[in-house]
């Protein structure tokens, strides 16, 4: 009998710890940039955090190669806080710099041009996303058709 209760003990405060780890908030913050290589017909997507007016804010920032129903449209990029969809610009338009207003913070999305060796073609988009100056998520995309 002592050995059964011993063991239901266990059990139970395996599956307690095992749950919590399900059920508490990330506490990561700034991975860093990262290659986001997007595919044919794929959206590439990359979450990454940071501390924004002392508290902490999740963003996600994706991309695809072409735009359009059936493709063969310009490359967008995508940015949401909280993997909410809140930017969906074409690759072009992000050079120069999107600002949006998100909850009374100012987000802002710029993507430089990443040239291949010929030095003429474009082969991605060097991305970064601020929210009230501060770094939220950057990535290096990667357009592969």
């Amino acid at each position: 009998m002592f050995r059964v209760q011993s063991v239901s003990i266990l059990a139970f405060a395996l599956a307690t710890a095992t749950l919590a780890g399900c059920v508490a908030t990330p506490t990561w913050i700034n991975r860093g940039p990262t290659d986001l290589v997007t595919g044919s017909g794929l959206i590439s997507c990359y979450t990454d955090a940071n501390i924004i007016d002392g508290e902490r804010m999740e963003g996600t920032i994706c991309a695809t190669p072409e735009s359009g129903f059936f493709g063969g449209g310009e490359p967008e990029i995508y940015f949401g806080p909280w993997n909410r969809k809140f930017m969906k610009e074409p690759a072009s338009t992000t050079t120069a710099g999107i600002t949006r207003d998100y909850r009374g913070k100012k987000v802002f999305l710029q993507c430089n041009p990443v040239l291949g060796t010929d030095e003429k073609t474009e082969v991605g988009r060097d991305c970064k996303v601020t929210v009230n100056g501060q770094l939220i998520v950057s990535a290096n995309v990667i357009f592969k058709k």
